[in-house]
């Protein structure tokens, strides 16, 4: 009988949910459940200060739709945990009940540090954490005139430019001499603090506040350790996060500050993971430990404990906290960090003298550093401009030596992408990497195979040996969006119920124009023409190839013309779906649109599909004013993507022959979309032999295309409608534009 699993997640912030999401797209028939005693689903909490500056409306911080949980068969629990029984595998809810578990998810973030002084219960004292926080905040700031802010990290910086910018007078309390001294240097933490006093910020060093006075139950003013009083009408406290970890330590769970996990997110009791605020991270070469409390490392973590309990995590590529890409704006500067940023004081393994700090020359407003142990980097540091800073990641995570290049690395002559090139330097580790992944990128790039014949688009299928152990079926389809897991547990792609089998035994993947068979370290092996493949590597499928798993179960790999294959099943043990949906309903005339004054055209049953007008301009789904005519007569010239905003705006972009466009938050994208949910390089699209590909870059809220997110490169065709963030964006490509998406001629990517 297939093995059907039980997973249960504490918590619904970005951690819980992103795993929820993982877990779901990976085991369809999977029990998920959800226990969260937030009363808010979950939100983008990085946009909060746009929330508080007025950018964006509370509609748009929501990072899913309400029915998320429903719509993905996932059970949500509005209740407390207050308990775990290790041994008998359940959790203990506030209201008595147990609820059972396979894999546990403890992901139940941490709550506000706070001030121990008096004071602390008058109104317009508060913390800033939840989005309540944040309401309330924005609800007295009418009546406000000063504010008095304590905290060094981020969260304080953020927050007093945004209320800076809003007009208000801000008094800014710092209890050590420097900002964010886990990251920050004296140099970097006063170019900071300079800002601050430009911006008119009244700052006061090594002071805190004693006591918060108050008259009529309303703040009045504060008493600082140093005897001052600042009078105020508003107390923000932004001095870090507590992981709440009282039910995790008390049923026996080893914490510190925060609950203690591996590089797989495995706690020390089995079935047990953790991810996000709730845990602590430990420096290789400090030995400190700290909270993070940052919202991309606690996605990374969330997809390292799917995967992790999926049994789908690459070990090879651990998440590496203490070495993660931390990238913001630091009071209108430009900000990077990677890893060790400040020489550490001896420790067990090492001495001060064993560091060498390069630092690039002074320039305005700019500092850079890099930190070298015997010639490996193993930091950085860029304030003002963080130009270069992905190379160096690269290069830390690697190992690679620097001191051949030590002397130049900040020269303006000198390139370290380019010298990390030449030595044949891997990419730098942005996020987790799911098992398989490197053995299929390697695999797809070391040999180019025809995905296509000369009578055009192809569908690839499994056609079923017949033997005795596998009844005779018909052909199974196979996606170009979706991971193929074949296996005996439910919920694969492609469910084999047989004991020669493993739980998950091998999977196919669309990449790069390939279909990539991956063995997942089956018992029984995976063979492909008799050869069997090591455990854990990929191969190439080429037309007509005989696959097998197992014992004596095989089918034929084929690829047909499209519409030529037989979709239908019938029973037997071996049971597949295939994935793959579109969301446009095209027809053959220039644009692909449907026409009103074609009579030859039925009417697409589905009303939310574009519709080209009698005057030549084109209506998109979820668009609020049509594509003009004189746009629209240029569609069929060359490949275009047409990006329906939130605002409803349509922007047509044509897609230039031979080179990639990046899509992302950031100004420098070729496509740039201002949405909280959208990463700050998003997703990339370039040309290949067929036409052009889609490939997300490590997003942290990931890419769909056609309602399925994409873990691979995916190739476009016209009308593939494209989901990033609250964003639709359509691909268009009549024939002789995607066919040409690698010529020579040169068409310059230009909005419209």
């Amino acid at each position: 009988m297939a093995e059907r699993l039980a997973y249960v997640i504490v918590g619904n912030g970005i951690a819980g949910v992103t795993a929820a999401e993982i877990l779901r797209n990976e085991d369809s028939a999977a029990d998920i459940t959800v226990i969260a005693d937030d009363p808010f689903p979950v939100y983008y909490r990085p946009a909060l200060k746009d929330y508080l500056a007025g950018r964006i409306r509370e509609d748009r911080l929501w990072a899913k739709q309400k029915s998320f949980y429903e719509d993905n068969q996932i059970r949500f629990l509005p209740e407390r945990v207050i308990g775990i029984q290790v041994g008998q595998h359940t959790v203990q809810l506030q209201s008595g009940r147990n609820v059972g578990y396979s894999r546990l998810l403890l992901a139940n973030g941490a709550y506000a540090s706070t001030l121990k002084c008096p004071g602390l219960a008058l109104k317009g004292v508060t913390t800033l954490r939840t989005i309540a926080d944040y309401q309330q905040v924005l609800s007295q700031l009418p009546t406000v005139k000063r504010i008095v802010v304590s905290g060094s990290g981020t969260l304080a910086l953020e927050t007093i430019e945004t209320l800076r910018h809003r007009g208000y007078a801000v008094t800014h309390l710092l209890r050590r001499r420097t900002l964010w001294s886990e990251v920050l240097d004296a140099t970097a933490s006063d170019l900071v603090l300079q800002q601050e006093r430009r911006d008119g910020v009244e700052l006061r060093i090594e002071e805190e506040i004693s006591e918060i006075q108050g008259k009529q139950g309303q703040v009045s003013g504060v008493v600082t350790t140093s005897g001052a009083r600042i009078s105020c009408e508003m107390v923000i406290i932004a001095i870090g996060v507590e992981p709440i970890i009282s039910f995790i330590q008390s049923s026996g769970i080893p914490c510190g500050r925060g609950v203690k996990v591996d590089g797989a997110m495995r706690s020390s009791a089995p079935d047990i993971y953790a991810a996000g605020d709730v845990l602590e991270t430990t420096n290789t070469f400090t030995r400190r430990t700290r909270v993070l409390g940052q919202w991309y490392p606690a996605v990374q973590q969330a997809r390292a404990a799917a995967y992790s309990m999926l049994d789908l995590l690459d070990t090879t590529r651990p998440f590496q906290a203490s070495t993660f890409y931390n990238a913001t704006f630091l009071y209108g500067l430009d900000f990077a960090s990677i890893g060790l940023t400040t020489i550490p004081g001896r420790g067990p393994i090492y001495r001060a003298q064993d560091f060498v700090e390069i630092v690039a020359d002074p320039q305005p407003r700019m500092y850079r550093k890099v930190l070298l142990k015997e010639g490996v980097p193993v930091g950085m540091l860029s304030l003002g401009d963080r130009k270069g800073s992905l190379a160096f990641k690269r290069a830390i995570d690697h190992s690679v030596n620097l001191a051949p290049v030590a002397a130049r690395l900040f020269s303006p002559d000198f390139s370290l992408t380019q010298w990390l090139d030449s030595q044949g330097v891997p990419p730098a580790m942005l996020g987790i990497q799911r098992k398989g992944d490197g053995a299929i990128k390697e695999a797809v790039t070391s040999v180019r195979l025809p995905a296509t014949d000369a009578k055009g688009a192809t569908e690839a299928v499994f056609v079923p040996v017949a033997t005795k152990t596998l009844p005779s079926l018909k052909e199974i389809p196979l996606s170009q969006t979706k991971a193929m897991t074949v296996g005996r547990q439910a919920g694969v792609f492609l469910l084999i119920d047989h004991n020669s089998i493993s739980r998950r035994h091998a999977e196919l993947r669309y990449a790069n124009g390939q279909y990539v068979l991956h063995d997942l370290g089956s018992t029984n092996g995976t063979r492909i023409n008799d050869v069997q493949l090591a455990q854990n590597s990929a191969a190439i499928l080429q037309h007509n190839d005989r696959v097998s798993f197992g014992k004596d179960i095989a089918f034929t790999f084929q690829l047909r013309p499209t519409g030529k294959s037989d979709h239908s099943l019938s029973g037997g043990q071996v049971i597949a779906e295939s994935m793959h949906t579109t969301n446009l309903t095209l027809h053959s005339l220039k644009t692909g649109f449907f026409d009103p004054a074609a009579l030859a055209q039925a009417q697409p049953q589905n009303v939310a599909q574009p519709v080209l007008n009698a005057d030549g301009s084109l209506l998109l789904p979820g668009a609020s004013s049509v594509i003009p005519a004189s746009t629209v007569a240029t569609l069929e010239k060359s490949a275009s993507l047409i990006v329906v905003a939130i605002d409803g705006k349509p922007q047509v972009f044509r897609l230039e022959s031979g080179k990639r466009a990046t899509i992302g938050r950031d100004k420098k994208n070729t496509i740039v979309l201002a949405d909280a949910a959208i990463s700050r390089f998003h997703a990339e699209v370039y040309p290949g032999p067929e036409g052009f590909y889609i490939n997300d870059t490590g997003s942290s809220n990931g890419t769909s295309i056609n309602h399925t997110r994409i873990g691979n490169p995916y190739h476009l065709t016209h009308g593939d409608t494209i989901a990033i963030g609250s964003n639709t964006i359509y691909f268009l490509a009549p024939a002789e534009a995607d066919q040409s998406a690698m010529g020579a001629v040169k068409r310059p990517l230009q909005r419209i």
